[in-house]
Parts: structure tokens; sequence; C-alpha cells
């Protein structure tokens, strides 16, 4: 099951086993705490937290599954980042337990990846619940967006929504934890019930990877001077140069795709989904596309090539960076 799927199963009622699996942390923690707190368990006594990253004994965290309250009137087990839902070893022991839990006793599971072929996972989703905690993409996380403004009582329309978007859309996928927090620091300075896009540029810290996006737009604007700007306040720390030609070679790889979808008629919001884009930021991409030549970006992709290289080993300076850029702002 998916996130929204999955915690509204929680209201329904509680089963004995859980699997929370999948690269989100966010949605991990967050199915956690709802369970924990359906089940009002008393962590002093009924709760035994088990970190397969210590490598616990797998006999005993199957002991544990399988016994009796001693304390309180449950026994709960907390198993954190599993391996064995990937694994290829058979744990008949323990498929055996899930299948006929006491009632008095609940298991969750974590584990950043499980493979749906094994037993062990089959016999989860028949007696339990699985939750599916893959990242959102830029494209997805409105839906998000809206639940989370309800819980906090606020609002957000138009300039301030593009202004959000925009800031998101360039990141292949999003961290939930770091728009939680800012989200939850923009409302904290917000006196009224809707968050504009002056308190979002005013309170919320951009991701490292959003400011390093100024560089690209200047090139995509044509505006050859701050470019260079950006370029050499980024040459101030060599080790920044590499992540510089990185981010070019993705924006001119991402040019290249459009254009080849754009050939094919899928244009505007619809390369949201190719391009595994916000469909808002595809609409002002696929503009931005037309004002290159397919031909142009395919020289420059190569040249960027020779210039990591010539970069890397010492044979060119900085100024290898600047005629590229200066080619694709002059275009």
């Amino acid at each position: 099951m998916k996130f929204k799927e999955f915690m509204n199963a929680l209201d329904g009622g509680i089963k004995n086993v859980y699997l929370l699996c999948g690269e989100e942390t966010f949605f991990i923690d967050k199915a956690r705490e709802k369970i924990l707190a359906r089940l009002e368990v008393d962590t002093e006594t009924e709760l035994l937290i088990f970190n397969c990253d210590a490598k616990p004994a797998l006999s005993e965290i199957i002991s544990a599954i399988d016994s009796a309250p001693f304390f309180g009137t449950k026994t709960v087990v907390l198993v954190k980042n599993a391996t064995f839902f990937s694994a290829e070893k058979k744990i008949e022991r323990l498929e055996n337990i899930l299948k006929d839990m006491q009632p008095t006793n609940f298991v969750i599971f974590t584990a950043k990846a499980a493979d749906k072929r094994r037993r062990l996972y089959k016999i989860i989703s028949q007696v339990g619940a699985v939750l599916e905690a893959e990242p959102l993409r830029p494209w997805e996380v409105d839906a998000w967006l809206n639940e989370k403004l309800k819980s906090l009582g606020k609002i957000m329309r138009g300039e301030a929504r593009r202004h959000f978007n925009e800031r998101l859309g360039v990141l292949p996928e999003i961290s939930l934890w770091y728009l939680e927090n800012e989200l939850d620091k923009v409302a904290l300075n917000v006196a009224g019930n809707e968050i504009t896009a002056a308190d979002l540029r005013k309170n919320m810290l951009a991701p490292p990877e959003v400011s390093n996006f100024a560089l690209t737009d200047a090139v995509d604007e044509k505006k050859s001077k701050k470019a260079f700007y950006l370029l050499k306040q980024q040459a101030r720390v060599p080790t920044k140069i590499p992540l510089v030609i990185t981010l070019l070679v993705n924006h001119v790889r991402r040019l290249i795709r459009a254009k080849f979808f754009m050939a094919q008629g899928i244009t505007g919001r619809r390369l949201g989904e190719p391009l595994e884009m916000n469909p808002y930021i595809a609409q002002k991409f696929s503009e931005t596309a037309k004002s290159y030549r397919t031909e142009l970006l395919e020289e420059v992709f190569i040249e960027l090539a020779d210039a990591d290289f010539k970069l890397k080993t010492g044979r060119a300076g900085v100024e290898i960076l600047e005629r590229i850029l200066l080619k694709l702002c002059k275009r």
C-alpha cells in the first residue's frame, strides 16, 4: 500500500504484523509512530527494539516476537533495518510464527528494500500490511503539500504555488523531512492563514541543489555575464567544479531528451512524465528547449566530457567552462 492508503487503513483497525519498506524515511517514521500510537504502547514495559545494523541474533528477534507479555498487556517488537526481506536464506520459524501470531503480540519491521517474490513478504501481505515507502517525485508533491497545509491551517495560492514548485521541480526526488521542517518554519513566521511567495522567499531555505540551478537558469535566459559570475563564485572552491560540470551535463542531457519528445508531439505539461518533472516546470522547460538547436546541445555534451577530463587532469582551467557557457548563451 502507498502511504495515504496505509495510514487510512490504520484508522480501521490494527494488525499484528507490519512491514514498512522503502527509501522514504518520512513515510516509514510517520507510519511507525501512528502504529505505536494506535497500540497505546507503554515504551518502558511493552516495546522491544532491535536494530539489524547492530547485527542481533535472528533467534533472539524471533524469540522476542513469540514471547508472551511479561510486564504489560502486550508485546510489541520493532525490528529496524531488517535485511532478511532481501536475503536468500529461509527462515521458516519466523514465517510460521508470523502466520499464527499470538493476539497479544505485534511486530513492526522496517527495511530499505524487500523482495516481493519472497515467501516472508507474501506472508506479511496476507496476515498483516505492507507500506511501500517510495520517494515522491516533484510532480507528486502537490497531494502531500495539500495535506500538510491543511494540518498547518494554511493555504497557498497562485504565485506561491508556482514559486514552491519551481524550487522543487528541478530535483529528481524530494526529501519530505526537508519539506516538513521548512514548511513548519514558514508557518511559524506567517501570522495569517495564507503563505505567499514572499513568505517562502524569506523563510524557506533552498536545498543546495536548487541554489546551484541559478547557473543553468542564467544560461537558459542567455545572461552570459550572470552565468560567468556564478561560475566564478563556484570556482572559488575547487571541489565544486566537478559538481558544476555534473549540473551542466544533466541540464544539457535533459534538454536533448526534451527535444526528442517534443519532436514526437509531446510538449508543455505532458513533458513532465517522460522527463520526470513537475508539470508546471515541464511547461516552462518546453519553452526553454525551443530556443536550443539539438546539434548545439550534442556538441556541448561532448565538449563537457572533454572539459571534465582536462580539468581533472590539470590540462585546463575554469576558462574552458566559460567558453561552453558563452556558446550556450549565444545560441
